[in-house]
């Protein structure tokens, strides 16, 4: 009797799975050495993501679907971070969480869009480079502030307002990337950014409302706050749903999930709903960095050793520069102002973003981008 012919989709999902299973595997054993010896451990999910990825032992290929699962988890890791962000939360770090933090994000976009314009780089793609390296890691700088017992200290609260801020700071700065991306000229620029914000306002209210008014009567009626099992298949129905919502609106999917998480975050349930999606948080994490990591080429890093170490410290001394003058002009003491500055020195995982969607349209090049 003859075998079954495999079905091509089946086999495609088992090699998904093999994949991704490695992927996985890798990053955890590379976890536990760089956790001896007391490194970030997402150093070790971008490592592993390079040595898997097409550029090194080429396990992973970029056509698996990872990059897609992945693009799933950022959305999951932002509806996350939003669930941190809390109006009044950033209002009580004081003035430098609203002053500080807009100082910095309009003063290293101004600065990293003249630098790129020096270099070459037309206007369009100049504003994209800045609003690119304007933003921090969120995930990495809490981490490390958590790890060392000084998120409530003098320092870690104005890292903590600087960071609150530049997470606002994505919804415009993803709406003018996306709009430099498209065709037209400076009126349907202004145009479209109108109506970006029209329909994000729109998101913020009807999300508003819902966490508000709908989500508290459903959760009492429903007794859904005594099934964790429950809470955790909420928590992802409105962060996919709200990635989906916004893609259907034309607007970043990670951003609609970021809104959803910070109209959350206003609402009693977000402690709870915070906790409850941790697990799946750290897996998606995984996964965003590991996709990231897969971008690397150490090949083409070698060969363009000089240009990336200059661009690597030039955002580095660049970003540590501006944002120690701005926390010493809020009153901060040199040594925490120093130690706020190279603490946020790095772009962070909505850069990621930003630069993604710049290259998608077609604003950043492939060479650019890596």
């Amino acid at each position: 009797m003859l075998a079954a012919v495999p079905d091509p989709s089946e086999i495609q999902f088992w090699s998904f799975l093999f994949q991704l299973v490695i992927l996985i595997a890798v990053a955890l054993l590379i976890g536990l050495i760089f956790e001896r010896l007391h490194q970030s451990a997402i150093l070790c999910f971008l490592l592993a993501g390079t040595l898997m990825g097409p550029a090194v032992f080429d396990v992973v290929r970029t056509e698996s679907g990872i990059a897609i699962l992945a693009e799933l988890g950022v959305s999951l890791l932002l509806f996350a971070i939003g669930l941190e962000f809390s109006a009044k939360r950033l209002l009580r770090l004081g003035p430098i969480a609203v002053g500080g933090g807009s100082m910095q994000v309009v003063v290293t976009l101004a600065l990293g869009a003249g630098i790129a314009l020096a270099f070459g780089l037309g206007g369009r793609v100049a504003l994209a480079v800045g609003a690119t390296i304007a933003l921090s890691s969120t995930a990495c700088v809490l981490r490390m502030l958590t790890d060392r017992a000084v998120l409530d200290s003098f320092l870690g609260r104005g890292a903590l307002g600087i960071l609150l801020l530049q997470d606002v700071a994505v919804v415009p700065l993803v709406v003018l990337v996306t709009l430099l991306g498209g065709e037209g000229g400076l009126a349907d620029l202004g145009i479209g950014f109108a109506k970006a914000l029209a329909l994000i306002g729109t998101m913020v209210a009807a999300f508003y409302l819902f966490s508000n008014q709908v989500l508290p009567r459903l959760l009492g009626s429903l007794n859904l706050t005594r099934n964790r099992e429950l809470l955790i298949l909420l928590a992802a129905v409105l962060a996919m749903g709200s990635a989906g919502i916004a893609h259907r609106l034309h607007i970043s999917p990670a951003l609609g999930a970021f809104i959803a998480g910070m109209m959350l975050a206003e609402s009693p349930f977000a402690t709870q709903i915070r906790s409850d999606i941790s697990a799946l948080r750290v897996l998606f994490l995984t996964l965003f960095f590991v996709s990231v990591g897969m971008l690397g080429d150490p090949q083409w890093i070698a060969q363009h050793a000089g240009s990336v170490a200059l661009c690597v410290a030039a955002v580095v001394v660049g970003k540590a520069t501006i944002i120690s003058l701005i926390a010493r002009l809020f009153g901060r003491p040199v040594r925490h102002a120093v130690a706020c500055g190279v603490s946020l020195a790095q772009v962070g995982e909505f850069g990621i973003v930003i630069a993604g969607i710049g290259k998608a349209s077609g604003l950043i090049s492939e060479h650019l981008f890596l």
